[in-house]
């Protein structure tokens, strides 16, 4: 009955009514032989279907994530630094934390718990620029270090790589400091998914990194089952759109010489 209930309130959400309105026109389209205008309502229903409906998004996702299967932090080797991109936290006045965890807040507490184990004598600080209402802008690795700083959450000083526009960015910043200081190898935290990309540009750009994936998607590497068949949810809409990004973006630096 609890199964049922919860199913009835997806239906009322945004993703899963919509489906079900094309669901319902469809249906009528069929009924009265509108084949003219069935394609495009037909056309939509199949996709919302696929993308959010079937687990189509968690296979799709796994097919990245499963190229960077989990390591054993105890294991792994010291490094000279440990570089953690951004995308995992958005300062905030607002928040009584000081700031927001977004979804990939895993990278920032597993570069933490790197530290913690000795696995770097440094921790980089990537991410990307916040605009304010009032017109300013926040750096999210300037205000992430300040945070981890107050709260003496690191055991290893901490270095904020500023504002970074994008992965090329943080990758270019980084192979600078390694020339600069000459590291031979650098701990490379960033969500599994990402992590093909984040790799080659990184490794392009002339950075020694040692990749540690983290901050799994997908229900197949969370050790989770698939559900053949859901009420449509945005859930599955997120994590198609995070595959699609990875693709776009690998393809997109790719072309730009960067990978």
């Amino acid at each position: 009955m609890i199964s049922f209930l919860k199913s009835l309130v997806d239906l009322l959400e945004p993703t899963g009514l919509i489906w079900l309105v094309l669901t319902i026109i469809s249906v009528l389209h069929i009924r009265r032989r509108h084949w003219k205008q069935l394609w495009l309502t037909g056309t939509a229903w199949l996709l919302l279907t696929i993308t959010a409906a079937l687990p189509v998004s968690h296979l799709l996702m796994a097919s990245l994530e499963k190229e960077w299967p989990p390591v054993d932090l105890a294991t792994l080797p010291e490094c000279d630094a440990i570089m953690v991109l951004g995308g995992g936290v958005e300062p905030s006045l607002n928040e009584p934390s000081g700031i927001h965890l977004k979804g990939g807040a895993d990278r920032l507490f597993t570069a933490l718990a790197l530290a913690r184990l000795g696995k770097g004598k440094l921790l980089l600080i990537g991410g990307g620029v916040f605009k304010k209402l009032d017109g300013n802008a926040v750096s999210e690795a300037d205000g992430t270090k300040l945070w981890i700083e107050a709260r003496q959450l690191s055991a290893v000083p901490v270095q904020s790589l500023g504002s970074c526009n994008d992965t090329h960015d943080e990758a270019v910043k980084v192979a600078a400091l390694a020339k600069e200081h000459g590291w031979q190898r650098i701990a490379l935290v960033t969500s599994a998914y990402h992590m093909r990309r984040t790799q080659a540009v990184f490794a392009k750009a002339g950075a020694p990194v040692l990749p540690v994936p983290c901050n799994y998607e997908s229900a197949p590497m969370r050790g989770r089952p698939l559900n053949w068949f859901n009420v449509p949810n945005a859930t599955h809409l997120l994590l198609f759109e995070a595959w699609m990004h990875e693709v776009i973006g690998w393809w997109g630096y790719r072309l730009r010489g960067w990978l």
